[in-house]
């Protein structure tokens, strides 16, 4: 990503934001809001029934988006800081920086006690197993890591894409064998990452082809961008979502396989093309709306997207409490049927609405008193932690 030379050509100027990607990653924030809604609270009778089984497919689009997004920005800030990152300069140790502040609020959000002198009273390992779990954002976090440093070691453009192209075939072609390896000798740190044997939600395998794929095309859109051919992009890469959503549902039909007994919804190559390509199929579609319609700044879908990660962090802390007493989780349980469920979904998407609107707003009227405020918050919080004993 980075690399000095005595003339440097300016790079094209690309937007600061896509409206149409934050549009796909603020559906994701509000179609997740439901997912952990009713995974949380609907009565488990009601689960299996056909309804339920067609909310869990859409649902389970959520965080294929929610990577697919990460990766395309990951191509818009090196499209933007390539010599930055190639030569190692300052925005390559901050986007670093950022990475690492992401993959502490992933781990951070399953500690099993939010009190330090908590932490160092327990002995049994076994409680520390949901804190290390490879959740969406450390998954997000540990492979853009990877994905970056690609930049610094190749050095070279083309090289970095074919290596990111072979990279992605050989996590979703060997994830149903690294998958099944035995990690009982592992650290326990380091096995969720690879395999869903111990607790673990969004394994490397495959979860992180999702990721590279968004860098993917996000290097194709913004080369056909400086092109003016975004609209040729669209009509492509919706003809190959559509190839890979059909090719792969018809390779799963045919009676030849690689991988013995292997579950189509459990991290199979074709699964994996369905979803990518409804994924790409969507950002598609998003694109053509951005470019016939005035995408509003205060929408809830607009204000999700850019304001993501706060979004996240705070409706998890609702539904499921995890260090603290009250949550939805402590005080409903899972007894509630649909009807309960949207009245509480609805209740939070508002809440969460509010928020990110003050949020957004404080940013653009004040940035230095906006960094203020997230800095005393994230230092109340360090306390409070340092300082609880119960």
């Amino acid at each position: 990503m980075n690399e000095t030379t005595p003339v440097q050509t300016p790079a094209p100027r690309v937007s600061a934001r896509f409206e149409f990607i934050d549009l796909l990653r603020g559906w994701a924030v509000f179609v997740m809001i439901e997912t952990h809604v009713y995974n949380a609270l609907l009565r488990p009778d009601l689960k299996d029934q056909g309804v339920f089984k067609v909310l869990t497919f859409i649902n389970g689009l959520v965080a294929p988006a929610f990577l697919f997004c990460a990766g395309v920005a990951l191509a818009i800030v090196l499209r933007k800081r390539w010599e930055d990152h190639k030569s190692l300069r300052k925005p390559f140790w901050k986007y670093l920086f950022r990475l690492l502040f992401i993959l502490i609020v992933g781990y951070s959000l399953h500690l099993p006690f939010f009190s330090l002198s908590r932490l160092r009273g327990i002995t049994d390992p076994n409680v520390w197993l949901p804190f290390f779990q490879a959740d969406i954002l450390q998954t997000i976090a540990v492979g853009l890591f990877i994905l970056t440093l690609l930049i610094p070691i190749l050095r070279n453009r083309k090289a970095v894409v074919w290596c990111t192209v072979l990279l992605t075939l050989f996590v979703i072609y060997f994830s149903p064998v690294i998958r099944n390896l035995d990690y009982s000798g592992a650290p326990q740190w380091l096995s969720p990452y690879f395999t869903m044997q111990v607790k673990s939600q969004f394994p490397l395998f495959p979860w992180m082809a999702f990721l590279s794929v968004g860098t993917l095309i996000g290097f194709w859109f913004l080369g056909m961008k400086e092109k003016g051919r975004e609209r040729a992009f669209v009509n492509q890469s919706l003809a190959l979502a559509v190839v890979a959503i059909v090719g792969s549902l018809v390779a799963e039909v045919l009676p030849i396989t690689i991988y013995p007994d292997l579950n189509f919804w459990n991290a199979s190559p074709q699964f994996f093309f369905v979803r990518c390509g409804i994924v790409v199929g969507a950002l598609d579609l998003l694109w053509l709306y951005e470019n016939r319609r005035t995408v509003s700044q205060n929408s809830v879908i607009t204000l999700f997207g850019k304001e993501s990660l706060l979004v996240y962090c705070v409706h998890l802390l609702i539904v499921y409490g995890y260090t603290y007493k009250w949550s939805f989780v402590r005080y409903f349980g899972p007894q509630l049927n649909y009807l309960e469920c949207f009245m509480l979904f609805a209740a939070l998407t508002a809440v969460m609405w509010v928020m990110a609107f003050c949020w957004f707003r404080l940013k653009r009227w004040n940035i230095r008193i906006a960094k203020v405020v997230e800095i005393v918050t994230l230092g109340i919080i360090v306390l409070t932690f340092l300082l609880r004993s119960e």
